[in-house]
């Protein structure tokens, strides 16, 4: 069975179980995203990129929409971050003919200026379906966020305003009740040599597309520009958000959080009716019990190929981690 590193990661983690395992692994003759694995009674487990036959379809649904996830975690009693939910003009004018009792409930970009006035900046701007922090943006000034949700209203039918949190920003990987994995995010940043532009640093950053349009804002907030050289030592935040898919680097610190907010990132799972997701949150100090903390997102398929890249013992944890996945897939940890 071809387990060439062009293709994904996932696949090659697949075929090597199923050979081991004795199951047929059957996927698309293309990108090897899609397929299934045949058991031996001839049941079927099918997979796309990282959905897998393990979270209910409502569920998994729920997950995918950051507002209702939040909504119905608030109610369960766990701390999520000040956030409203805005729609855009068509959207709105729509409903308002078809169905205006709904859209007397939904809140515009203006709305949006006023909760943002209220709650105080910094804020983080989002679209409310989507994943690997695709224009996720920081904003400090009414003017930036205004002139925000005009251009992302223009390609998102809806935007999730959320009041920022400080904190240390984690992945928590949970699967069946258990945590297999907890990460430590750090910013997508470079540190200043004192010779090097911003911009020439920058070309070290693996996945980081330095023409994303929310670096240029990063920098102006920290007072410098692409052509600036940033003193020796100094460090430059290149982005508002810390996915690792844009260039961000983890570590894994799951034998240092504390067994309590181990057990909020387990509930949140229950609660939402998922046996798989990664529950990103904001933690004060994740070592120490009762620490605050404030639930993000949940990710019903969550990635984790941009950490296995890390290195060889990066590579080892999440292949461990898909294993415990497979496993579930096949029966074999009941």
């Amino acid at each position: 069975m071809d387990k060439s590193p062009s293709l994904p990661l996932v696949r090659r983690i697949f075929a090597d179980y199923c050979d081991r395992h004795g199951l047929s692994l059957i996927c698309d003759k293309g990108s090897g995203q899609a397929g299934y694995i045949e058991l031996a009674d001839g049941r079927r487990r099918f997979f796309r990129g990282t959905h897998f036959d393990l979270n209910p379809l409502g569920a998994a649904e729920i997950a995918d929409d950051k507002a209702y996830t939040l909504s119905f975690l608030k109610r369960d009693g766990f701390t999520v971050p000040e956030s409203i939910l805005v729609h855009g003009s068509d959207v709105l004018a729509s409903l308002r003919v078809h169905k205006p009792w709904i859209a007397a409930k939904m809140h515009s970009a203006e709305d949006a200026l006023h909760f943002a006035e209220a709650v105080g900046y910094p804020v983080f701007v989002k679209p409310n379906s989507g994943q690997e922090g695709e224009d996720v943006v920081r904003l400090d000034k009414q003017a930036d966020l205004q002139r925000t949700l005009t251009d992302l209203l223009m390609r998102h039918s809806s935007l999730l305003v959320q009041k920022a949190v400080e904190g240390a920003d984690l992945r928590i990987m949970v699967l069946d009740g258990k945590v297999l994995l907890a990460l430590d995010r750090q910013p997508v940043q470079v540190e200043g040599d004192g010779e090097r532009t911003v911009e020439q640093l920058a070309f070290g950053v693996a996945g980081l597309n330095f023409r994303d349009p929310r670096v240029e804002p990063e920098l102006t907030r920290q007072g410098l520009c692409s052509a600036s050289i940033p003193d020796k030592g100094q460090i430059v935040e290149l982005l508002p958000n810390k996915n690792l898919s844009a260039g961000a680097k983890a570590r894994d610190i799951t034998n240092n959080v504390a067994d309590d907010l181990k057990e909020t990132a387990v509930s949140m799972c229950e609660n939402l009716g998922l046996r798989y997701a990664g529950i990103d949150l904001i933690a004060e100090n994740p070592k120490k019990p009762e620490s605050r903390y404030a639930v993000l997102e949940v990710n019903a398929a969550p990635g984790l190929n941009r950490y296995a890249a890390q290195g060889t013992e990066e590579l080892a944890k999440v292949t461990s981690v898909y294993e415990r996945v497979l496993d579930a897939l096949t029966g074999k940890s009941t």
